[in-house]
């Protein structure tokens, strides 16, 4: 579902109606209390609290406001000015990169899409499991500072905060698809695809590692960072804290302008809201000042259906071929709800086969759509079992390092017209054909958001011949992930 409707379902999200408990029309969750101001003092603007920091905030409530809705526009120029200096560091730093700038536009273009296949890339750990995390987090943070409705929340204050998170990864998976294979991405500027061993793990792991990232800084900055401001006044040293301690939202304020260290949950840290705050540092009034917790929000019953309309499922695959080998990836699923017992369900996975020699890799590509039957989805425990057709795709290749070494250096030489292809120094064999996948599995519906996928156990056979001792006619797919749950909530 990387690939088709993100858009129409990022704008479903994100221009959806207020939570369970609020009014129709467009409103604003005030995270703070009468007394606290956003870091806008830090521009030497208003927003000045009438007094001094209570001890104790007062119990929160529910304060609804007309505010504007989710800042299409802004959130859009921030995130392409993200992705251009993201684009500028490879033109920067790749000769390859620059190079691919002259080539068929187009027509290169669409090769790297179609190149895509498996689970894993040639990124390295560090790149594909930190970095790209940290990339689909920024964007997480672009969201969620121009979120009038949310952006005031703090981890885990109560329902509405992880709403928001959702809106985010939904924001996040967009531009992070957008990143790896849209018009203004890797796949077209550089034609990564064409140069690297191709795979879906940035894919499924930029925006939902990403978030995990987010939440993480989120955490971070309510129970360490909040709590080391009620104790100093210093400003560097909450200037650097702030800033370093959450990196990625650091980066986004600066993509939107803001100063780094800004917060939207709490004063900043000029002006005289930040003097206020230095002197209820300095007569011990701030002990439990940032430590709160949100007052439950009024819920009103029966405004969202148990049973989503629509799944979303990110999860890790592991497949036993019955020929011999076995792979692991992961992948992505959607899910449309047709009644309350039965889905149409869409799957596009990838997967690296294990133990392959030296210099030798091999992967699998799976894409199958069919129904999914789901008598208990209501429940807190929902079994369920489906039948999906497609197809497999499966990728037998074998690198030649000595060659890509002397095509390198003779491109370092200026021997070589354009900067060596993958192709050039490697030979690929594949094959492609049916495939029939059925089985089942159990999930069970955490709250009306999150459904986590314990386990789904499935036999799949593929008409697809054997590639180069590859057999993956015949297999056992085992899978677990988590499911977001959309139209619940």
């Amino acid at each position: 579902m990387h690939f088709t409707g993100l858009t129409a379902l990022l704008a479903w999200i994100l221009a959806s109606t207020p939570p369970a408990g609020f009014p129709q029309g467009s409103t604003e969750i005030h995270a703070l209390s009468e007394s606290s101001v956003s870091d806008t003092s830090d521009d030497g603007t208003a927003n000045v609290p009438t007094g001094n920091i209570p001890a104790s905030p007062p119990a929160r409530t529910a304060v609804i406001s007309r505010t504007p809705s989710f800042q299409f526009e802004p959130a859009a120029e921030q995130a392409a000015l993200f992705t251009g200096i993201m684009h500028a560091k490879r033109f920067i730093s790749e000769a390859g990169t620059r190079d691919a700038l002259h080539g068929r536009f187009f027509a290169d273009y669409i090769d790297s899409i179609t190149e895509l296949r498996g689970w894993d890339d040639a990124d390295g750990f560090l790149t594909s499991y930190i970095g790209h995390p940290m990339e689909g987090a920024v964007f997480h943070f672009i969201q969620f500072q121009n979120d009038p409705r949310y952006r005031s929340l703090v981890f885990n204050e109560g329902r509405e905060y992880w709403i928001s998170c959702l809106r985010a990864l939904a924001f996040s998976a967009a531009w992070s698809t957008q990143w790896t294979l849209g018009l203004a991405s890797e796949a077209s500027l550089g034609n990564v695809q064409l140069h690297s061993s191709p795979g879906f793990v940035d894919l499924v792991g930029t925006p939902t590692l990403g978030t995990g990232w987010a939440i993480g800084e989120d955490a971070v900055d309510r129970y360490l960072i909040a709590r080391l401001e009620r104790h100093t006044a210093n400003r560097p040293l909450l200037m650097l804290v702030r800033g370093f301690a959450n990196p990625t939202r650091t980066f986004a304020n600066i993509m939107a302008g803001r100063r780094p260290w800004q917060r939207d949950s709490r004063p900043g840290l000029f002006g005289t809201a930040f003097a206020e705050r230095a002197e209820s540092v300095r007569t011990g009034q701030t002990a439990n000042d940032w430590n709160r917790l949100a007052a439950p929000l009024p819920k009103t019953q029966g405004l969202y259906p148990e049973i989503a309309p629509i799944e979303l499922e990110a999860s890790a695959h592991y497949e036993s071929f019955l020929g011999g080998g076995s792979c692991i990836g992961g992948g992505g699923q959607g899910a449309f709800r047709l009644s309350d017992s039965l889905q149409l369900v869409a799957e596009i996975s990838g997967c690296l086969i294990v133990n392959m020699p030296t210099n030798q890799s091999g992967d699998s590509l799976l894409y199958a759509a069919g129904p999914r039957w789901t008598p208990r989805a209501a429940h807190r425990i929902s079994p369920y079992s489906q039948l999906l057709f497609g197809g497999r795709k499966v990728t037998h290749e074998i690198l030649f390092p000595e060659e890509r070494k002397r095509l390198e250096d003779e491109w370092d030489a200026g021997q070589l017209k354009h900067y060596p292809m993958r192709s050039d120094y490697s030979i690929e064999h594949g094959a492609n054909g049916a495939t029939l996948v059925a089985g089942g599995g159990v999930d069970i519906n955490v709250n009306p958001a999150l459904t986590v996928r314990v386990a789904n156990l499935e036999f799949a056979r593929s008409f697809v011949p054997v590639v180069d001792g590859i057999n993956a006619q015949r297999g056992v797919r085992f899978s677990s992930g988590l499911v977001l749950r959309i139209g619940t909530w």
